[in-house]
């Protein structure tokens, strides 16, 4: 990092933020994949105070910034990134609960922890993702889902902050929730969702979310880190059936491999570099084509610099 901006980011770390702030971070620590180069500056908001304050500072100074929640279903290239990594995983975490069905909660909420909280209070609608690692604020964004239920089926509205800092709200339709994506302004910071539920019994949404483990169980076995999963499944089909047909499954460029336990996952064997990564993305892409003429195309975030 140049010594000009390093002085700028660490006047303003001192004089005005109230979280956690880390100079040149090795992104493979803060990501499920344990790859990526370092990040010039990972800061930690409290609150929206702390919030606004980066994105205008950032702003005013021209300096990147890049949303991080839980690291999951990304991949940072090998020369780390520019700028300011924003994480949200230790402020935001509050869920306030406006109604017996509804709640607002914060992006920084696991939905793990969110999982178990409608489960005791007997609401049904997030049993899908119990096995699904990552925030509110990530699942919102890209729209997560499994065995056909998404996040826009209980998501009223989400609030964020531009990056001007001003903050605003968008309806479910605002959203424009679509299969793992949504439309969300560029440079909008989810800070909290608006959820509803559906009334049910403790037992009942504790059978589902059981029942959803027990349909987990293959990828559940593979124990290497990974991004999940790394394509999105094609209309009709799914991609990890079509990279086992071509015959992919057990494919290694490096320290990354295509897992033997499911085609749609690759695994960091100790020491992978985002290069390998992206050469067997290529290598998946090329061989799916040309064996089925279907295009796979990325499920996961590919960031920062080579």
């Amino acid at each position: 990092m140049a010594g000009g901006k390093s002085e700028q980011y660490s006047l303003f770390f001192i004089r005005r933020f109230k979280g956690k702030v880390l100079f040149n971070v090795p992104m493979k620590d803060y990501t499920s994949f344990k790859i990526g180069g370092p990040a010039d500056v990972m800061a930690f908001p409290k609150d929206e105070g702390d919030l606004k304050d980066l994105v205008t500072f950032a702003e005013a100074k021209h300096f990147q910034y890049y949303i991080l929640s839980a690291g999951t279903n990304i991949l940072v290239r090998d020369a780390g990134m520019r700028g300011i990594v924003i994480n949200m995983t230790e402020g935001f975490k509050d869920i306030t609960w406006t109604e017996e069905s509804k709640a607002v909660v914060g992006a920084g909420v696991r939905l793990a922890e969110l999982c178990v909280e409608c489960r005791e209070r007997g609401l049904s609608g997030v049993e899908f993702s119990a096995n699904i690692p990552g925030t509110v604020g990530g699942a919102v964004l890209m729209n997560a889902g499994a065995y056909g239920s998404e996040m826009k089926e209980v998501v009223d509205g989400v609030e964020f902050m531009d990056a001007k800092g001003r903050k605003g709200f968008l309806s479910n339709k605002e959203i424009g929730f679509k299969y793992r994506s949504t439309a969300i302004p560029k440079g909008a910071i989810i800070t909290r969702a608006h959820m509803s539920f559906v009334k049910s019994t403790p037992d009942s949404v504790g059978a589902r979310m059981n029942d959803f483990r027990e349909k987990r169980k293959a990828t559940s076995k593979i124990t290497h880190p990974n991004a999940g999963s790394i394509f999105k499944n094609p209309a009709g089909k799914f991609a990890g059936v079509l990279i086992d047909e071509a015959g992919l499954k057990g494919e290694q460029i490096g320290k990354a491999k295509i897992s033997e336990i499911h085609g749609n996952y690759i695994v960091n064997l100790g020491g992978a570099k985002a290069k390998d990564v992206l050469q067997l993305m290529a290598l998946v892409r090329d061989n799916v084509y040309g064996t089925t003429g279907v295009t796979l195309e990325p499920e996961i975030k590919v960031v920062g610099e080579d």
